[in-house]
């Protein structure tokens, strides 16, 4: 059974990080085998706890968080929450850079010593099942 993992990024980054889980989730893409949670949903909520609800829903089971780290995922609000939430639960953090993109790397990675891999497929996979 793959590893299921939630996928941590900034709202401005849904469209590459739904074509990254299409990939990973289709059974004939054979470079990437886990499974995926995440919050790709659109919420129709400003309300803080309820985001924080669904957060906390979707990171239960799962082993890991992957954060995809874009141009401006260092500004994100909800990255940081996700983190924290991933680190209190005992399980590992990573991250990895989308591709092509230098973003600043967030300050909740950095403080946590969590290293930011640059973009493949192959490192993608190695972090979703490491």
């Amino acid at each position: 059974m793959p590893n299921v993992v939630f996928f941590s990024f900034k709202e401005e980054d849904r469209g590459v990080v739904l074509t990254i889980k299409g990939r990973a989730v289709n059974p004939r893409y054979t470079s990437l085998n886990f499974r995926v949670k995440d919050l790709l949903k659109r919420w129709q909520t400003e309300n803080e706890s309820v985001i924080k609800q669904a957060i906390s829903k979707n990171i239960t089971g799962t082993s890991r968080t992957i954060v995809f780290v874009g141009a401006d995922t260092w500004k994100s609000y909800w990255v940081p929450h996700e983190v924290q939430m991933t680190l209190d639960r005992g399980k590992p953090v990573y991250a990895i850079r989308l591709n092509g993109v230098q973003g600043k790397i967030p300050s909740c990675l950095s403080q946590n010593g969590i290293k930011v891999y640059s973009w493949s497929e192959a490192n993608l996979q190695a972090l979703a099942t490491m």
